[in-house]
């Protein structure tokens, strides 16, 4: 198991974090979407630029290789695929942002096994996405995956995300409708059956909030889930880019402060497709340190209880 990262007791003077400290705070992107276009190389190129300006310390970017066929004189092809991802890797590398590229697919694509098979080939691609409806049709696509140990996220509806997770789906990007499997007792509120499991095993939930307000799957942020997924004990992770602007958000809104940003940021980081020496290497070297600075020594110590005499 990953270890455990306390934050840091914050000085009471941080307490209310303006906007520049929260633009200030490192950051984890799990699911930069690179945008359709002409020129992989200028479409990573453009949305690593954003997610470095937003202080994003580690992104792993959403490549559909189909957004880019237009720029070839063939349908996605083996060819293709290999010079996708050739120039995706080439401007990773070219550039201060520590990402991954995560190959996606749309599940009505034609050539979803293609694209999945060029993820298990290829070792620069971190891993694979499954966009949309139907997941179940892709069964032995997510077993093949998962046989030869590529992770892989799920995005889709209920349904979807339930074919997902009896696929072995090691994150997924869940709307407002989870908590359709959710009970209400006089006991209080308790998942289901399916996400009983995705609890009770850490399986990341990637959430969006201000993408699903936008999207009009819920009508402001005081009706989101994702106070209520984190109070009963659920991995989560919050959105896709703009993440100064989601934690602003969440911050005026939800009252959310720098002890939330930081447990949020740690599960992505922890949930990332990168290695764990990679992962705790920027949490303990990049991430707590930024909000050590944050914190108060004195103030830490004013409030730990003494220690009883030996």
């Amino acid at each position: 198991m990953a270890p455990m990262y306390d934050a840091p007791l914050i000085s009471p003077e941080n307490k209310d974090s303006s906007a520049d400290t929260l633009a200030s705070l490192p950051k984890v992107a799990l699911a930069a979407k690179v945008a359709a276009g002409h020129s992989v190389s200028n479409a990573v190129k453009t949305v690593l630029d954003k997610l470095q300006a937003d202080n994003v310390i580690y992104a792993e970017l959403r490549l559909n290789p189909n957004d880019f066929a237009d720029a070839h004189d063939a349908s996605t092809s083996e060819a293709l695929l290999s010079d996708v991802i050739a120039q995706a890797t080439s401007a990773l590398h070219s550039h201060d942002v520590d990402a991954r590229i995560i190959l996606s697919a749309d599940t009505q694509a034609a050539n979803v096994a293609e694209i999945a098979d060029a993820a298990i080939a290829h070792d620069e691609v971190a891993g694979f996405a499954l966009v949309g409806d139907n997941v179940a049709a892709h069964a032995g696509v997510l077993a093949k995956l998962q046989d030869n140990f590529v992770p892989f996220v799920i995005d889709g509806g209920f349904d979807d995300i339930e074919a997902g997770v009896k696929a072995g789906a090691t994150r997924i990007s869940a709307g407002v409708d989870i908590i359709d499997d959710f009970s209400a007792t006089v006991e209080g509120i308790s998942p289901g059956k399916l996400t009983s499991w995705i609890r009770d095993r850490h399986i990341a939930v990637e959430i969006t909030p201000d993408e699903d307000i936008a999207a009009e799957e819920v009508d402001s942020l005081a009706d989101h889930p994702l106070p209520l997924l984190q109070q009963l004990g659920f991995t989560c992770a919050v959105g896709e880019s703009a993440l100064t602007e989601q934690f602003v958000s969440l911050n005026e809104a939800l009252g959310y402060g720098l002890e939330e940003f930081f447990e949020l940021t740690v599960a992505a980081m922890q949930n990332s497709f990168s290695t764990q020496e990679h992962r705790q290497h920027l949490i303990e070297t990049v991430i707590l340190p930024a909000y050590e600075e944050l914190s108060d020594t004195e103030f830490a110590e004013d409030t730990q209880e003494p220690e009883d005499d030996a």
